[in-house]
């Protein structure tokens, strides 16, 4: 299997201010179980239910391990994390070939948006992990919506 990485250089941004430091990074080191969650024209995108962790804080940070796979078989994987505080979305490691990580070295907040590329975190943030600015609800309940593909209602 073809993993492939890449790293956009994009200038950093930052969440709004009174955010407190992030909390240190814990890469996820468990058996990964990923479960299928978007299609796209071109990428399937699942989420390892085992590395999902909240944050604690004010941001209501998840974080995750998301894969990426191409139609033509290509795999990316990231450790991101989705904020609902503030609805952003951050990229703090990327999975290399022999299953370990490397940490992005200026990970940097950016904005969820509802339209064009990077639908996958929307659909997170809203059918999954957040209920407005909050969390949906405890780290089970988000797993389970994940595995048994119930998505939050409107």
């Amino acid at each position: 299997m073809l993993v492939l990485m890449y790293v956009c250089a994009a200038h950093a941004e930052e969440k709004p201010a009174g955010n407190e430091a992030p909390t240190p990074l814990a890469l996820p080191s468990e058996s990964p179980r990923y479960i299928d969650y978007y299609s796209s024209e071109q990428l399937n995108f699942a989420i390892d239910v085992n590395s999902i962790a909240i944050q604690p804080g004010p941001d209501n940070e998840v974080r995750y391990a998301l894969r990426a796979t191409s139609k033509q078989g290509a795999v990316n994987i990231n450790y991101e994390a989705i904020s609902c505080t503030t609805h952003q979305k951050i990229i703090y490691a990327i999975g290399q070939s022999d299953e370990s990580w490397v940490e992005v070295r200026s990970p940097g907040w950016k904005p969820i948006y509802s339209r064009g590329i990077n639908l996958q975190h929307l659909r997170l943030a809203h059918d999954y992990f957040c209920t407005g600015n909050t969390l949906s609800g405890s780290l089970e309940s988000m797993r389970n919506r994940l595995i048994y593909n119930k998505p939050l209602v409107d």
